[in-house]
C-alpha cells in the first residue's frame, strides 16, 4: 500500500506531465498557424501551462520523499 506522500508524489507527477504535454502542444500548434493573433494566443497559454508546471514543482518539493 502506498503512503500518503507516495501518492501525493504520484499525483505532482501526473498533473506535471499533463502540464508539460498541453505546453508542447499548444508550442507545436502555435508555429503551425499563421494568424499572429492566434498564435500570440496559443504562445500565452503555452506559457500559462509551463507556469503551472513550474508551480507544481515547487510545490512537490514540499510534499518530496525523502
Amino acid at each position: 500500500m502506498l503512503t500518503e506522500q507516495e501518492i501525493m508524489n504520484n499525483a505532482f507527477k501526473e498533473m506535471q506531465f499533463y502540464e508539460d504535454s498541453i505546453a508542447k502542444k499548444y508550442a507545436q500548434f502555435s508555429q503551425q498557424i499563421t494568424d499572429p493573433k492566434i498564435q500570440q494566443m496559443l504562445k500565452g497559454m503555452e506559457q500559462s501551462a509551463r507556469n503551472h508546471y513550474s508551480t507544481l514543482s515547487q510545490t512537490m518539493s514540499k510534499f518530496s520523499i525523502v
